[in-house]
């Protein structure tokens, strides 16, 4: 929507797991990422805006 509006770059990033490569259950995948990869990359909407 903001890109689309004009407001300037946008960038939309996601946590996907691996189950296949990283050899585990998917639902395991899903756990990992819980734990190890959202206290770092914290899911949310973020807006920086310069003026």
């Amino acid at each position: 929507e903001n890109q689309l509006a004009g407001n300037g770059f946008s960038m939309v990033e996601l946590l996907s797991s691996c189950p296949t490569n990283w050899d585990i259950a998917p639902v395991n995948a899903l756990k990992w990422i819980e734990e190890h990869m959202v206290p770092v990359y914290p899911l949310g909407d973020f807006k920086a805006t310069k003026h």
